[in-house]
């Protein structure tokens, strides 16, 4: 089964980033194919590239990396939801989030177009 993910929770603010990661994990798992996972709204946040959390905290961008590289997996974010809150596009690689890359609304589009089912987590 081809499964997208759709994140609108602040990492900040709610649990949808933590939940969305652990659905994600076990997509994995069961064997079926996670297409794409999309962060909008408030969860663009999770790419800035000034993300920090306490260090006694569990850091979700890190999470969510980690992730991404070990399941050679694309983590996009929205461009026009990483405007308006600051989160910018890298300007040269060695500036970018690894695994993190600012999309538009086309390639969520595709994604929920070309899925099985596409789960939101707010």
């Amino acid at each position: 089964m081809r499964i997208s993910l759709l994140v609108q929770g602040s990492p900040h603010s709610s649990d949808a980033c933590r939940q969305a990661l652990q659905f994600a994990k076990a997509v994995i798992e069961e064997n079926h194919e996670l297409l794409r996972v999309f962060f909008y709204k408030d969860a663009a946040l999770i790419a800035n590239r000034n993300f920090q959390v306490p260090t006694d905290e569990w850091n979700v961008q890190d999470a969510w990396q980690d992730f991404a590289r070990q399941n050679n997996l694309r983590l996009e974010v929205c461009v026009g939801a990483a405007q308006r809150r600051g989160v910018e596009a890298p300007s040269t690689e060695s500036d970018a989030k690894v695994g993190f890359e600012i999309v538009g609304l086309g390639q969520f589009a595709e994604a929920a177009m070309a899925s099985d089912r596409l789960v939101t987590f707010n």
